[in-house]
C-alpha cells in the first residue's frame, strides 16, 4: 500500500447541503432532497463545473420564480450552503499522520463554490498531495465514473492495487474496487478507524 485516497463530504466532514437555506425550504415547502430532485440537471451541472456561484443560484431562483423574493438571493443561499458542513478533526489528524508514510489524495464530487471554501478555509495542501474534483475544468466527471479514479491515480503516479480508497457511498466503492483499488466503505468514524487499523499501521 503506497497511497490512500479520501472522499471529502461524508468522510472528512459531515456533508454540506447546497439547499440548506431555511428560507428557501420554507418558501418552497420542500426538503433539500425534494429541491434537488426538481433541479436535477442544474444541480448536476454545478458539480461538473458548468456553473459559477452566481449563475447556479440565479438558475435555481429562476427555476422556482424567486427573483423578486428579498429574503432569497445568491449571497444568502451561498452562505447557508457553505455553513452547512462540519469537518471531523480526528479524520484530518489521521491524514496528517498518514502523509508521513503514504501518498495522500482527495477525490471529491464538489461544486466550485465548496471547493474554493474548503481549500481556503482548511489549507488542504497540508493534508493531501493530490486533489481531484468533479468540477475541475480538466475533469468534469463524477464518481462512480471509472475515468475519475484513473485521473487521481495518474496524478499520484500510483497503480490501483497500490491504493486504498475511502468513500461513504457504496456505488463509488464498487467502482473503485472494479478497477483494482482496495477500499473502505465509510459508515461512521468508529467503524472506519477499526477497519483502517486492520489494513495499515496508523
Amino acid at each position: 500500500m503506497k497511497a490512500i485516497i479520501f472522499d471529502w463530504g461524508g468522510v472528512c466532514c459531515a456533508e454540506g447541503e447546497p439547499f440548506a437555506s431555511p428560507a428557501l425550504q420554507a418558501t418552497l415547502g420542500l426538503t433539500p432532497d425534494e429541491i434537488t430532485a426538481k433541479v436535477k440537471g442544474i444541480h448536476r451541472d454545478y458539480y461538473l463545473g458548468n456553473h459559477n456561484r452566481d449563475s447556479f443560484w440565479k438558475a435555481i431562483m429562476g427555476h422556482f420564480g424567486l427573483e423578486e423574493n428579498l429574503e432569497i438571493n445568491p449571497t444568502a443561499l451561498s452562505d447557508a450552503y457553505l455553513n452547512s458542513y462540519e469537518v471531523y478533526p480526528d479524520i484530518l489528524d489521521l491524514i496528517v499522520r498518514l502523509k508521513q508514510n503514504y501518498k495522500t489524495g482527495l477525490l471529491s464530487d464538489l461544486t466550485p463554490e465548496m471547493k474554493n471554501q474548503i481549500q481556503t478555509k482548511h489549507d488542504l495542501g497540508k493534508f493531501f498531495q493530490a486533489q481531484v474534483y468533479s468540477c475541475d475544468p480538466e475533469v468534469k466527471l463524477k464518481k462512480p465514473d471509472p475515468k475519475i479514479f484513473q485521473i487521481i491515480l495518474e496524478k499520484m503516479e500510483m497503480l490501483p492495487e497500490e491504493s486504498l480508497f475511502i468513500d461513504n457511498l457504496q456505488r463509488n466503492i464498487e467502482a473503485a474496487a472494479a478497477i483494482g483499488m482496495k477500499t473502505i466503505l465509510f459508515k461512521d468514524r468508529p467503524q472506519f478507524f477499526k477497519e483502517i487499523k486492520e489494513i495499515i499501521e496508523i
